[in-house]
């Protein structure tokens, strides 16, 4: 039986849990692989290789979705560096917030949450995407996958996050779309809500073992009422 949740912070994902970002990176991506003289990728096909960060995002696009990006590659680099550039441009042309995400974030704070992003994406383009998309103010602390030396499926960046808000790590969840975040939080030994409709391969979250699925954004409120155990339970370990 999976335990009560007794927790006052909430990391989130942000590409595929917060925000539908996948139709801007599809179009940098695309913009890339056709300077390198590589054929565009369908939309479908990216949102499957979205999550760990755009070096891996760029090695999959041009070689295939095992392929590893490469160390000291002057070419590649040049791909990553015109990815960002161009990415940067185009942040938000298509993505927006899933649905219910600003009002559920809004309640979410209401209730008393400390809320942080932890993302693979790079800090300043986290950041630039929650202003442009209006969901900055809801978050006090930001970690992207250039914090640190580490990032997920690496506990580190939920240790940081959960620091830098103050919460001790026990009283921490993580919520996310992939596999990528459900490792972060069993690395962490955090539980983990995974959310259904994000990017995760085409994989079923539920055959990945979360602590718990959300269908929709919506129902974190209710779902995380519903799991705070007595006053006389303090753990939020399994």
């Amino acid at each position: 039986m999976t335990a009560p949740l007794d927790c006052r912070a909430l990391l989130f994902d942000l590409d595929g849990a917060l925000v539908d970002s996948a139709p801007d990176l599809w179009g940098a991506m695309n913009h890339v692989l056709i300077r390198h003289n590589f054929a565009p990728l369908p939309l479908e096909r990216v949102r499957h290789l979205v999550g760990h960060g755009a070096r891996a995002l760029l090695a999959r696009g041009f070689w295939g979705d095992g392929a590893e990006s490469p160390l000291n590659d002057p070419e590649f680099e040049v791909a990553v560096t015109e990815f960002l550039e161009y990415y940067r441009l185009h942040l938000t042309d298509h993505s927006v917030p899933f649905p219910h995400v600003s009002t559920t974030l809004a309640r979410l704070t209401d209730l008393g949450f400390a809320m942080a992003v932890v993302t693979n994406k790079p800090e300043m383009l986290a950041r630039l995407m929650l202003e442009q998309l209006d969901l900055m103010r809801f978050f006090s602390v930001v970690v992207g996958g250039d914090t640190l030396p580490v990032r997920k499926p690496d506990p580190g960046p939920l240790f940081y996050a959960l620091k830098q808000l103050g919460v001790p790590t026990a009283q921490g969840v993580m919520l996310g779309d992939s596999e990528t975040d459900l490792q972060a939080a069993r690395n962490a030994r955090i539980p983990v809500i995974l959310f259904s409709y994000g990017y995760n391969r085409g994989i079923d979250v539920r055959d990945l073992g979360p602590d718990h699925v959300a269908d929709h954004f919506d129902q974190l409120p209710n779902l995380l009422h519903s799991l705070q155990p007595s006053r006389t339970m303090s753990t939020c370990h399994n």
